[in-house]
């Protein structure tokens, strides 16, 4: 029964996120087939990166608990770090940057984030049953969201970039950052050693705070440059259409903008 709880708590924080992030999105309205496909890869890299890791990385380290040197797990969590975050950004950040809907700095965490919970909450669930109830309420706490904040991350400065006209090197910087926190992370919780695992406390406690930081900025940033609804109304939020006369109704639909 508790595992059906667990089970059912990682799905429901996940949706809560979902919809808070497209509840609050004040751009235009994202196609339902394009979050779905954001999903889709999510679910594919898990796959991708399992058998992955399977060929290239020993299962002893990566199952490690502290009876081994801390060099070679340290190797192993960045080769896993190196992987799984690849997986999830590299196919969806290939579909979703030439897309035309792919228009707003909040675009990059709410695709980026989908991807990384449909990644996350299968690998969370797994780790549940094969290991019991005290490992699920134990990821409940520290881990929900882990594989949402650092892809976020990325996404949010790969939408920067196609936005602002910039160069890809910020979010290639940020991938580099999101694989080596992700390592750190595995690495301080596999090392046996308490100060590293305060530290990988810390990275994941970080992280969480970073994604709704980033999705303010981003909110912000939209507004600013009249990408937003709020304050101009330049997209209805009921069926949304772009609004250019900036009415209170919207022409398309007849519902308040």
């Amino acid at each position: 029964m508790l595992l059906f709880i667990i089970v059912i708590a990682f799905i429901l924080i996940a949706a809560a996120l979902t919809w808070f992030l497209l509840a609050h999105d004040r751009g235009e309205k994202e196609p339902v087939s394009a979050l779905w496909a954001a999903a889709g890869f999510g679910l594919l890299g898990i796959i991708v990166a399992a058998l992955a890791e399977h060929w290239v990385i020993p299962l002893r380290l990566v199952n490690s608990s502290g009876g081994q040197a801390l060099g070679p797990i340290l190797v192993a969590m960045l080769g896993v770090g190196f992987i799984e975050e690849l997986c999830k950004f590299l196919p969806l950040a290939i579909f979703i940057y030439p897309k035309r809907y792919f228009n707003e700095h909040t675009d990059g965490i709410i695709y980026f984030v989908i991807a990384g919970l449909a990644f996350g909450v299968p690998e969370n669930i797994l780790y549940a049953l094969q290991f019991g109830s005290g490992v699920g309420l134990g990821r409940i706490i520290l881990t929900p969201l882990f594989h949402a904040t650092t892809t976020s991350m990325v996404g949010y400065f790969l939408a920067k970039s196609k936005v602002e006209h910039q160069s890809l090197t910020k979010p290639a910087l940020a991938l580099v950052g999101a694989i080596l926190l992700h390592g750190l992370y595995d690495f301080g919780l596999s090392s046996g050693n308490t100060f590293l695992i305060v530290m990988s406390l810390m990275i994941t406690a970080g992280m969480t705070a970073v994604l709704f930081l980033l999705f303010m900025r981003a909110s912000e940033l939209d507004k600013a440059q009249g990408l937003a609804a709020s304050g101009n109304n330049n997209f209805c939020q009921a069926c949304g259409f772009p609004n250019p006369g900036h009415t209170l109704y919207c022409m398309h639909c007849g519902q308040h903008a």
